[in-house]
C-alpha cells in the first residue's frame, strides 16, 4: 500500500468505529480502532524508511503482521510512542479481538479506545 492508500484506509475505518461506538456495538468499534492504529504504525514505518509502499513481499513478509510491538519497533520512534499515555490503551489490542464475545466490551472500554486511537493516529500520521 502507498502512503495515500494507507491514509485513505484509516479514515473510513475510524469513522465506522465511531458509528459502531455510537450505536452500542462496542466490540466491533474497538476492533476497528486497533486496525486504525495498525495502519498508522505501518504508515510511520513507510515514512521512516522513505518507502513509496509499505513492503510485505519477499524478505519483508515478516512485516505483514498485526503485532504492535514489532511494528512500533520499526517506526524508529518506539521510546516516544510508548511514553504517550494513550499507548497503554491501544497496546492491549490484538487481531484476536475479533473472536472475543461482543458482550465482553462496554461503552467505557470503547470510549477509551476511540480517544486513544484518535490520539495515536493523529500523532503517527502527522
Amino acid at each position: 500500500m502507498t502512503e495515500s492508500e494507507i491514509l485513505e484506509n484509516i479514515k473510513p475505518k475510524y469513522y465506522d468505529a465511531k458509528l459502531l461506538n455510537e450505536n452500542a456495538r462496542f466490540a466491533n468499534s474497538i476492533y476497528l480502532c486497533g486496525y486504525c492504529v495498525e495502519l498508522s504504525l505501518k504508515l510511520a514505518i513507510t515514512r521512516k524508511l522513505n518507502w513509496t509502499n509499505y513492503k510485505t513481499e519477499g524478505k519483508f513478509q515478516f512485516l505483514k503482521t498485526h503485532d504492535f510491538d514489532l511494528l512500533v519497533a520499526f517506526t524508529g520512534d518506539e521510546p516516544r510512542i510508548k511514553r504517550i499515555p494513550s499507548w497503554s490503551i491501544v497496546m492491549l489490542w490484538n487481531e484476536h479481538k475479533r473472536y472475543e464475545d461482543p458482550a465482553s466490551a462496554n461503552k467505557s472500554d470503547s470510549d477509551s479506545m476511540m480517544m486513544a486511537t484518535k490520539n495515536r493516529v493523529e500523532d503517527l500520521c502527522a
